[in-house]
């Protein structure tokens, strides 16, 4: 009986999330363009425009659009894709068949690559065979989609030139020669029903690449997460119990070690299988696959509002459903997990709030629009009474609005630039204070060069820690030489953009590497070629290192701050305060990440650099957030914090003196695995043609320069930038590795 009420429950709290997607969704449907445009053409006259304008309801008030645009969304009347002429409710049911059937079969391959892996990993713990294997994971999660993508591409191109490398299927094959009727829009299946097993294998071949590439991302995660679940679950009492009994290392590890393992694993199965959307984006743009992710970059580039929409809510809704469906396994496999729970009034009552007015909005959209404005009024002023009335008896908490103001305050200043200013002078201050209090800061040494003695052991153990050191200081120096290494040339006004070597020539020149005795622009005076459009590969790289570094620093110090903040808050005074914070994270990380920043960018029309920044920013800080507030949530239940409560110190000393402190091993281990996983971002977005000029140096776009030439055996374009974005993020995330091994005290021995 328990199960259903915890699962009732989840059901409802998904209510008010969707509802937030919802609101989301309409903020960008507002900033893009004009909403006529999808039926509108060069014969439509202004009194046709006039009477689309009365239909559609554009000129009406902001609230009456929203609730309208809410009820198109309760009845799947989701408008009108141009660019591909057809409703957009048909597109999704069409395209999405695509997705799934190349989702489902990269699903499979992972988790019955990444299990095994995973196990054989863990039971060979620093040895040689679980270090090639956690290299093999890391360079999934480091290399890039898209990049890899062009690299099977490329190879299948080069050694199996009749290997279909692009669309679902062969079209003269299946339409003309020996055509078979398509019921379901899954070719395998309709392959299966209609007996053909020619068929069947034209459709497996061309699913077989894009599913590769899908897979092997997804693969790296599991395989990362099922070795630490083993490590911990082989750590345990019955275990040793079991060796004791006299049972074998096979049945210790597979009967009774790996059923335990899996049970946290089901959780990253569920969300890496929605995750797959956002993969999806990248591999059917380069394989030319007819799904979802195409359409959805098609659209965005060409700015079909309609489609946008459909897909970026689409993608949250599946994201929902799947941890929804998640959350209740796990619940079911695990009987750890607490199924009563507790709702809170708060919570009861933004759930039901929910359920009525999508109810009403469906009745009526006038009665909507009031009852609405009514909620919305109402939780203003009782929002401000709670909290007026809570810093009138509670003077002290004052503290809480002064820490947000100073957030947004760094916040800015990241963003504007000033946030260097503030460094030197926090330095110069802390330079100071040192020699001030030299006395005291020198008895406190002893114990940190010990400190640092042993974490200096625990690198020179593990030579993927090194890899990654050397890596991320070798990329460091790239950028910060960029000067010297490729040197601008002088009457060049921005070193950030690239030059045009030589004008109207687009043909490749391929890399001279130690050999280059032309000069720059003339044939084989490139060290690693030029791309179609002539710009130097070399200078790229160099200079695109200082793009990644910038936008690396810049998001990840904002949303580390960000969410440090929000969630250390959220996790230490939890109920309602951090039901709030909650419910607005759940809304934010609904929506895949990579498909909301590409809906922002392509909203706002604007392409520079700064707007990538500003979006990926948004979609960066949930996820952070839920992690700091987790640990929160550990920490403030502690002893040593219920003895600091007794002593009298204020919230603001627990929170900063004995919270904070203690969470800062997953700050500094996430954001420093996330200056890779940033950059990943920032290529994929560049690939796709978002983000910066086109001149910009930035890696992401010098691949998508090469991947028009693939086929004349060009690979020099493509295959450095990428090389380079792969390099980045595997250092960091080896570096991140070897830090949290650093700073787990379990590792102390």
């Amino acid at each position: 009986m328990k199960l259903w009420i915890y699962v009732l429950r989840r059901l409802a709290l998904t209510i008010p999330v969707l509802l937030g997607v919802t609101i989301i969704t309409f903020c960008l449907s507002y900033g893009m363009g004009d909403p006529l445009a999808p039926y509108v053409t060069e014969k439509t006259t202004p009194e046709q425009y006039e009477i689309l304008e009365e239909k559609l309801g554009v000129n009406d008030p902001i609230q009456v659009q929203y609730v309208t645009y809410l009820r198109n969304v309760i009845t799947f009347d989701w408008g009108y894709s141009k660019v591909i002429n057809q409703d957009v409710s048909e597109a999704l049911r069409d395209k999405f068949a695509a997705t799934l059937e190349l989702s489902i079969l990269a699903f499979i391959v992972a988790v019955g690559t990444a299990i095994p892996l995973g196990i054989f990993s863990s039971i060979r713990q620093n040895r040689w065979e679980d270090h090639s294997i956690r290299l093999f994971a890391l360079a999934g999660s480091a290399i890039p989609i898209f990049w890899f993508a062009l690299f099977l591409q490329y190879f299948f191109t080069i050694n199996f030139p009749d290997w279909e490398i692009v669309g679902r299927r062969d079209i003269l094959f299946w339409e003309i020669t020996d055509p078979i009727e398509i019921k379901t829009n899954f070719l395998l299946i309709d392959a299966i029903a209609a007996g053909s097993w020619p068929h069947f294998l034209d459709a497996l071949k061309h699913l077989i690449l894009p599913a590769t590439v899908l897979a092997y991302g997804s693969m790296a995660t599991i395989i990362r997460l099922m070795r630490g679940n083993m490590l911990d679950v082989l750590g345990q009492d019955y275990i040793r119990t079991a060796k004791s009994k006299g049972l074998t290392e096979n049945q210790v590890t597979y009967k009774h070690g790996a059923p335990n393992a899996m049970i946290p694993t089901v959780t990253l199965l569920g969300m890496g299988f929605a995750g797959l959307i956002n993969g999806s984006v990248l591999t059917e743009t380069i394989f030319t696959w007819p799904g979802l992710g195409a359409w959805a970059i098609t659209a965005m580039r060409s700015l079909d509002v309609s489609a946008i929409l459909a897909y970026t809510l689409f993608s949250a809704f599946l994201y929902i459903i799947a941890n929804l469906i998640v959350d209740i396994l796990y619940a079911f496999l695990d009987p750890r997990v607490e199924l009563g729970g507790h709702s809170s009034i708060a919570e009861m009552l933004v759930v039901s709030l929910s359920i009525l007015m999508l109810l009403v909005t469906f009745l009526s959209i006038n009665v909507a629009v009031w009852f609405g404005l009514l909620i919305l009024i109402s939780l203003i002023f009782l929002g401000s009474v709670a909290i007026g009335k809570r810093l009138w008896e509670n003077p002290d908490d004052l503290w809480i609005v002064f820490l947000f103001s100073g957030t947004l305050f760094v916040v800015l200043s990241i963003l504007s630039g000033f946030f260097m200013t503030i460094i030197y002078v926090s330095t110069f201050v802390y330079i100071l204070y040192l020699g001030y209090s030299w006395k005291d800061v020198k008895e406190g040494l002893a114990p940190k060069f010990d400190e640092f003695k042993r974490a200096v052991y625990q690198i020179k153990r593990n030579p993927l820690t090194i890899l990654g050191l050397f890596l991320v200081l070798s990329l460091l120096s790239i950028a910060i030489f960029a000067p010297w290494l490729a040197p601008p040339s002088e009457t060049q006004r921005d070193p950030m953009r690239m030059e045009e070597h030589f004008e109207f020539n687009y043909n490749h020149q391929p890399p001279c590497y130690f050999s280059c005795t032309a000069e720059s622009g003339e044939e084989d005076g490139y060290i690693l070629g030029s791309t179609d459009r002539g710009y130097d590969i070399y200078y790229g790289i160099v200079w695109g290192s200082r793009t990644s570094l910038d936008v690396a620093v810049k998001v990840v110090f904002t949303g580390t701050f960000i969410a440090v903040v929000i969630g250390a808050v959220s996790g230490y005074y939890g109920g309602r305060v951090d039901d709030i914070v909650m419910r607005i994270t759940d809304v934010f990380i609904a929506i895949p990440g990579l498909v909301l920043a590409l809906a922002i960018i392509a909203v706002t029309g604007d392409n520079s650099i700064e707007m990538l920044m500003y979006s990926l920013i948004i979609v960066w800080w949930p996820g952070f957030t839920r992690v700091i507030r987790a640990e929160a949530l550990r920490i403030r239940k502690l002893p040593y914090i219920e003895a600091a409560k007794a002593a009298g110190a204020s919230d603001f000393r627990i929170i900063f003196k004995h919270v904070l402190p203690n969470c800062i091993t997953s700050i500094i281990v996430i954001a420093t695995m996330d200056m890779g996983g940033i950059v990943l971002s920032l290529a994929a977005l560049g690939f796709l043609g978002f983000g910066g000029g086109a001149d910009l140096a930035e890696w992401g776009k010098l691949v998508s320069f090469g991947q028009d030439d693939i086929l004349k055996g060009e690979w020099w374009s493509f295959f450095f930038p990428g090389l380079a974005v792969a390099l980045w993020a595997l250092g960091f995330y080896l570096l991140g590795d070897g830090v949290r091994d650093i700073l787990d005290p379990k590792q102390r021995n």
